[in-house]
């Protein structure tokens, strides 16, 4: 690290705080088990974007825990609800997708930290015009790209009796982190917000089809969007990796208008 006074306000900041950054934090939220447990983690996934084509951001964590469950850790504004399917989720943390039943789930915390499961029915869809099944969709601002904390430090108490392997997970965990730019449309197209799709593909070995079913652009944007010209079309970057065993697919797209919300996720529910 080069002797600057940038740095060296980083250096003074971590030595004069036990805590730094909100617990909010996308680099804190996926580790939570890790801190107060010792309890692996496993592979994380970081998902990043480029909104200028240079400096890359993380807006998203993606883990699976050893239940069959993959899970994703959106980009949260510090003490704001967020907006999930037409409701407001106070302390959201986390989407959940379970296997084999491809039922999703919210987890959140309250302020005594005390987690909660919300569950409405919702089920990942699956495209007859394409063969991927949607697992949610997300509108964030741009903005919280660069606001998010990005200087985090936890002190973790732990055991003198659980020491020596606790230590050994954290040191570990550094080796477990990947990284993911995801592809946005051209530079000059970004606005006030990112609009992106996480699907799974039932057929990874095929070429990932994107249809504009994976990010709709009806009038169901209204509600959420200031600004949405009804029927407007745009462009959509597809982008796909293996993560474990799946194969994750994540399309994204800078639509025009402003978001109404820092944050909205949209959530399929099953067929009734």
């Amino acid at each position: 690290m080069s002797d600057t006074p940038e740095n060296n306000d980083i250096e003074r900041l971590f030595r004069d705080n036990d805590d730094v950054g909100a617990d909010s934090s996308l680099l804190l939220r996926p580790l939570r088990q890790l801190f107060k447990k010792g309890k692996p983690v496993g592979d994380i996934m970081m998902l990043t974007v480029s909104p200028t084509g240079d400096v890359k951001f993380p807006f998203g964590m993606l883990t699976e825990t050893k239940r069959a469950r993959l899970v994703f850790w959106p980009i949260l504004p510090s003490g704001v609800s967020v907006v999930c399917a037409g409701e407001e989720i106070e302390g959201l943390d986390h989407i959940t997708l379970e296997f084999p039943s491809e039922k999703i789930h919210l987890t959140a915390y309250d302020a005594k930290g005390q987690s909660s499961h919300i569950k409405r029915g919702w089920k990942m869809q699956h495209l007859s015009c394409c063969p991927l099944g949607v697992w949610f969709r997300q509108m964030f601002r741009v903005s919280l790209l660069s606001e998010q904390d990005t200087a985090v430090q936890r002190r973790v108490h732990i055991p003198t009796t659980d020491a020596d392997r606790r230590l050994n997970e954290f040191v570990g965990n550094g080796g477990n982190i990947h990284l993911w730019d995801v592809p946005l449309p051209p530079a000059d197209a970004v606005g006030d917000f990112i609009y992106l799709g996480v699907s799974l593909d039932d057929e990874p070995k095929a070429t990932c089809q994107i249809t504009p079913a994976v990010l709709p652009a009806d009038t169901s944007l209204n509600s959420v969007i200031e600004g949405w010209p009804e029927g407007h079309e745009f462009q959509i970057m597809p982008s796909r990796r293996m993560f474990g065993q799946r194969s994750i697919c994540v399309a994204t797209a800078c639509p025009p208008g402003r978001l109404l919300s820092d944050v909205c996720i949209g959530l399929p529910r099953a067929p009734s």
